[in-house]
């Protein structure tokens, strides 16, 4: 039988060391101080920290301080010569002074400058080796790790928060609403991979649903406490196949591999990358990557692969660094690939449920100006309820920005029954940021059909709306929803200039209303548009 350890402290190249003075069973005795003896009095204080010792440990425990760092001993085991290390805190202004050591970041510290703040245990046994168990006294400490970790607090004009630049929400805004704007924008497959994108995502992107097809996930795959971001497909019924993985690097998102359906990706264990490939009908491959801490490095382990035109009669092989393969039995080749067992089931959240923006460090980016909200300018009430209604319902589904601007392109109107008044069109919701003297357009969509409106005593209210399906199902329930109208839907859909000069005219007559000095707005990979003059009373009312 084959047996392979995946231990990270033994895979060649792996930077995460297991630590082995481990806390022991819930058999091992326990001593309990008594309840008044609990209250924390020792505190002890780094230069922009300081951490407070359970009152219990003071007879038991050792601590040494320097500026940046707070080790704390089992005393009995350090005077005997044993190391007696049980764990240290530890301010690193530079991660790559401690990417590749036995350390987990467990949140930041932040003032004049950041600093990441790292756990720190030994990678030996720190005791008398001769003793069976780790001595009880040595055990008390270390149950207390996580009342002495959330003890930590910010001095000296610092702030601690735990953990900060460690949790996946909020680390990779920028990378998740680059995908948003891929879909949006319908990036194809070349340039996808130009940004160091999965090509695999047009297909999910271009199909209906859109943003609803793309997931993402946050898991720490290299153990140093801090989480990848990883990109799947919603489709995948499993929640295993990951075909986009992102980590951090100097505290910034960085990209690590993409994948394809013939060369995915898994989460074996939270502790590595796996790899399956396929090179044709007769070769087929399973490898193992270790994934450094703070770089996109990774580091080969081992691999299996199945291939029929090196050997057709015993084609299984297995390699530790993918030069040199040896050949196996079929039951061993079996049992390794056997480990796709042990990958992790992710809970993908869709792109579409993604409610952050890219950040900006300078004026090439959105400068996150706060701009008036968008109000219908028009003196009419059923069109401010209207407006209202698009931005309100469909605005959410797009990444924030400066400023939400529908664009209804109204084919017709019912209004002979006062309950359920009519408005057929091709309903536009478009999100701008304000970059200088011009709107730029970062995401938004059509949505043809038929709203709803009712007149009430108090006005008008929105009680529904018919929307026309993608793909296949456009066709039928656009004729459907539009009937005597379908050929006027068609033909206002295809006028690409009459809706531009529209949309043009209603930002014109936002900048009016606000008094903004925005001279035009712009698409991506376009040129700007100039603006007309504001036109309040031309063109919104066709009801009596």
């Amino acid at each position: 039988m084959l047996a392979i350890g995946l231990c990270a402290a033994t895979l060649a190249g792996c930077n995460n060391v297991t630590v082995t003075n481990e806390a022991p069973t819930a058999d091992t005795p326990k001593e309990t101080a008594p309840e008044e003896d609990k209250t924390p009095t020792g505190t002890y204080a780094a230069d922009n920290f300081e951490i407070t010792i359970p009152a219990e440990l003071s007879d038991i425990v050792e601590v040494e301080v320097s500026a940046d760092r707070i080790d704390v001993y089992h005393k009995e085991s350090k005077d005997a010569g044993f190391g007696g290390l049980e764990y240290s805190v530890w301010a690193v202004a530079v991660p790559k002074e401690y990417a590749g050591g036995p350390y987990i970041k467990v949140g930041e510290l932040s003032g004049d400058s950041t600093f990441d703040v790292v756990r720190g245990e030994a990678t030996e046994i720190q005791w008398d080796y001769e003793l069976p168990d780790m001595p009880d006294d040595f055990k008390k400490i270390y149950d207390a790790k996580d009342t002495v970790f959330a003890s930590i607090t910010g001095i000296n004009g610092y702030t601690y928060e735990a953990g900060a630049g460690a949790k996946g929400e909020g680390l990779y805004d920028d990378v998740l609403a680059k995908y948003v704007q891929a879909v949006n924008e319908g990036w194809d497959a070349n340039k996808l991979e130009e940004e160091e994108m999965s090509s695999e995502f047009y297909y999910m992107g271009s199909s209906a649903g859109g943003l609803d097809n793309i997931g993402f996930a946050y898991r720490d795959i290299n153990v140093d406490g801090i989480d990848e971001l990883l990109m799947g497909d919603m489709a995948d019924d499993d929640n295993l196949i990951v075909y986009d993985v992102y980590t951090m690097v100097d505290r910034k998102p960085a990209h690590v591999v993409s994948g394809t359906a013939r060369d995915r990706y898994y989460d074996y264990e939270d502790d590595f990358l796996s790899n399956e490939w396929s090179g044709g009908a007769g070769s087929s491959g399973f490898d193992v990557y270790a994934l450094m801490s703070n770089s996109t490095e990774l580091v080969f382990q081992f691999g299996y692969k199945y291939d029929e035109y090196e050997d057709e009669k015993k084609p299984w092989f297995k390699t530790y660094d993918r030069d040199t393969y040896e050949a196996i039995t079929e039951d061993e080749f079996n049992e390794g690939i056997a480990m796709s067992d042990k990958y992790v089931k992710l809970d993908f959240t869709p792109l579409s449920a993604f409610n952050g923006t890219a950040s900006s460090d300078n004026d090439e980016k959105s400068t996150g100006s706060k701009l008036p909200a968008y109000e219908y300018p028009g003196p009419e009430l059923f069109y401010t309820v209207l407006y209202s209604y698009l931005i309100d319902e469909y605005g959410p589904s797009y990444p924030d920005a400066d400023v939400t601007i529908p664009c209804p392109m109204i084919i017709a109107e019912d209004e002979s029954n006062k309950d359920d008044i009519r408005v057929w069109g091709d309903f536009w919701v478009l999100k701008y940021d304000l970059k200088g003297d011009i709107l730029e357009n970062t995401s938004g969509g059509s949505y043809p059909g038929c709203i709803h409106i009712k007149s009430t005593d108090e006005g008008y209210e929105v009680i529904g709306m018919d929307v026309v399906g993608d793909g296949s199902d456009f066709e039928p329930t656009a004729r459907k929803i539009f009937g005597k109208y379908y050929e006027d839907f068609i033909k206002s859909s295809a006028d690409t200039e009459g809706r531009e000069k529209f949309r043009a005219q209603i930002i014109a007559d936002y900048v009016a209303e606000n008094n903004l000095d925005i001279k035009a707005y712009q698409d991506y990979g376009w040129d700007p548009v100039q603006l007309p003059e504001e036109s309040t009373d031309s063109y919104y009312s066709i009801l009596d």
